[in-house]
């Protein structure tokens, strides 16, 4: 947000524009300023700024031009919706934007506005006013002529085009959805928090939807810092609560439960009931601004960025850079990055996974992505809760993915419900996914992901395998792999982590193709394979390429071994490894072991109180119940000679003397 003259919520620079000049209504010759055939007196005058105090105490009538081109051009947009409708408009533009706001205009039809995060040069909001009067052109009642383009703002480069502006008169107040009218103190709330629809569709709420939207919004809050409290939303309801209600309300909130889940599962629903409309919580497409709240693209309506597709080459409209004082720029509030799979995948972030074709890429990510669905570690990475993911397959036959998610489904159990979702090349139209270079295919699946989110209430992790599968693009032009580079930044500026597979080149270390397709990327790993003493397991190395935003210690290669039964471990590399390394080894393997046979024990005796196994067939069990493998078992899973762990694990010999020095669990003898 821009730095303005004084409280940046308030009516007169919310409505900043033009300091020099404005329009009135004329009150000398006509009751109210309105002329015999039912027009506006209106009149202009040149070179005095606008009086806000008298405009707003309804002494005087006036509006100005939105255009400011010395502060860097407009700060608003103002459609003239020229038709007499009733209140129940403003929930068809709810359903556009939430940050629109409809204001009963002086002749009883409707003006709407769109407030700017910052000013935004003249080209690009008009732009912007044109997309939203077709967006508006598009609704069930509306006709094109419904539409007053040409007093539409900012209408053209001049500046000396005006529009009165709202809460001056009785009837120019901005209504809610229900069809309540806001005041301007409520005004300049709604607009302070537009950002946030749930807040927005509290404000004005009346008897008997009142304390439902303080519960809602005080676990809002609860998840969210913002500045504001129950209290000032209070004071913008019709009318307040007395202020001791509002304590039962927090104390409910506080409660456990309504944890961060409660909330993404929740809030479309919340939303929806307190603003009366049915539309974040319904099963439909995506609004045709598909990129809103993406850092890179605010909005394909409502574009206010500079060097974005609104702004045609070579012309940013940005007057200059933007830099803070490093103690400012510590006081930005920029959030931290939080992190999917712990110390390797950020949300949100680009990251490419590359190695030579058929070599385990898409199992080393298939088995991340089972784990990350779950909430369960993988490897030694932490995977802290279930978080969802799209995995779009561009090449393996369609039961191929049935197949090796079998064992996973075995080891693990289910994932949770639309926490995984696979799009197959096989079942799209023509057996072909759209190419992710072309904007169709990165729409389609942006809408499936706003799907999958809406589902689960988390932005999805978007797996893409492979990328020579899901593009044509040419690999050693930097300018063909740039739609797709700019897509997935857009994607992150969304808030969508993705992941890429791809190939190895001949000689390059990196991916295959331009050394630019890393460029924007935070993660990038090879996975090659390793020989495995064991015919049952495959072993690949791990080795970061690229490993912005993690420490060295985060980043050194590992090996890992996978038994195709669902079940990753980690492995030491095809070098020669010390006695003191495979001791480690052989310690890992029994405490895990035995953890997972307490576990086992556990579920054994609650099976017994139950009575779903006898007091026989426990008995039975019990009796032959090992806690850990014997030494043989050890050396197979390890793809050792038992006769070497035979040495290591006799009695006072290395892994003995090992504990003793490593660890106060030895784990266990045979």
């Amino acid at each position: 947000m821009d730095q303005l003259n004084t409280n940046q919520n308030k009516f007169e620079n919310i409505f900043a524009g033009r300091e020099k000049g404005f329009g009135f209504l004329d009150l000398r010759f006509h009751k109210n300023g309105i002329k015999e055939n039912g027009k506006k007196d209106a009149k202009s005058k040149e070179d005095e700024p606008i009086n806000f105090e008298t405009h707003l105490n309804g002494t005087f009538t006036q509006g100005h031009s939105p255009i400011n081109r010395a502060k860097g051009g407009v700060r608003y947009l103002v459609i003239d919706f020229d038709k007499d409708i009733d209140w129940k408009i403003t929930k068809e533009i709810w359903k556009i934007s939430t940050e629109l706001t409809c204001v009963m205009s002086l002749s009883g039809r409707w003006h709407i506005y769109y407030h700017f995060d910052k000013w935004t040069s003249v080209e690009v909001a008009k732009k912007a006013r044109d997309r939203l009067i077709e967006k508006i052109r598009k609704l069930p009642f509306v006709e094109e002529k419904d539409v007053d383009e040409d007093h539409s703002l900012p209408g053209d480069v001049a500046d000396q085009y005006w529009c009165f502006l709202p809460y001056s008169k009785e009837i120019q107040k901005c209504y809610t959805t229900w069809g309540e009218t806001l005041s301007k103190e409520q005004y300049e709330y709604r607009y302070k928090f537009r950002k946030h629809p749930l807040i927005v569709a509290a404000i004005g709420q009346v008897e008997g939807r009142r304390h439902k939207a303080l519960f809602n919004v005080a676990v809002y809050l609860k998840h969210k810092k913002l500045d504001t409290d129950l209290h000032e939303l209070n004071k913008n309801f019709n009318p307040p609560l007395p202020e001791d209600e509002l304590q039962h309300q927090l104390d409910s909130a506080e409660k456990d439960k309504y944890d961060q889940d409660h909330l993404n599962r929740n809030l479309p629903f919340w939303i929806d009931n307190l603003s009366g409309v049915k539309h974040f919580a319904e099963e439909k497409d995506p609004p045709d601004d598909m990129w809103k709240n993406s850092e890179q693209y605010e909005d394909y309506a409502f574009n206010n960025e500079p060097g974005t597709t609104d702004n045609e080459p070579g012309n940013t409209g940005q007057k200059e850079l933007v830099g803070h004082d490093i103690a400012d720029y510590r006081e930005l509030n920029i959030p931290k990055p939080t992190f999917i799979v712990d110390a390797l995948i950020k949300a949100p972030s680009i990251n490419f996974f590359f190695g030579e074709k058929g070599k385990m890429k898409t199992e080393f990510n298939f088995g991340m992505s089972n784990h990350l669905v779950r909430g369960l570690d993988f490897l030694h990475f932490i995977c802290s809760k279930p978080y969802p993911v799209l995995y779009i397959d561009g090449e393996m036959d369609p039961y191929d993915i049935i197949e090796r998610e079998a064992v996973y489904l075995k080891e693990l159990g289910p994932a949770p419900k639309d926490f995984l979702h696979i799009i197959n090349w096989n079942f799209q139209k023509d057996q072909t996914i759209p190419d992710i270079k072309d904007k169709p295919g990165q729409e389609l699946i942006l809408k499936y992901l706003k799907k999958q989110e809406k589902l689960t209430g988390s932005k999805p992790l978007l797996i893409l395998d492979n990328l020579r599968s899901l593009s044509n693009y040419k690999e050693n032009e930097s300018d063909e792999w740039r739609p797709i580079g700019v897509w997935l930044k857009n994607l992150r500026g969304l808030g969508f982590p993705s992941q890429v597979l791809d190939h190895t080149g001949k000689s390059a270390p990196g991916p295959r193709g331009t050394s630019s397709k890393t460029d924007w990327a935070n993660v990038c790993c090879k996975v090659e394979p390793e020989k495995s003493n064991n015919k049952n397991l495959a072993k690949v190395k791990i080795t970061f390429d690229k490993a912005r935003g993690l420490r060295p210690a985060q980043s050194k290669e590992f090996c890992a071994e996978y038994d195709f039964q669902g079940l990753w471990t980690l492995a030491l590399g095809s070098a020669a490894a010390s006695d003191e390394d495979w001791c480690s080894k052989i310690n890992e393997t029994i405490v895990k072991e035995k953890a997972y046979s307490v576990k086992f024990l556990r579920k054994l005796d609650e099976d017994l109180k139950k009575g779903t196994l006898t007091t026989e067939a426990y008995e039975t069990i019990i009796k032959n119940h090992r806690p850990v493998s014997t030494q043989k078992q050890i050396a197979e899973h390890l793809g050792l000679a038992a006769g070497k762990v035979n040495r290591l694990m006799k009695k006072d010999g290395p892994y003995d003397k090992w504990c003793e020095t490593h660890t106060q669990n030895k784990g266990g003898d045979e």
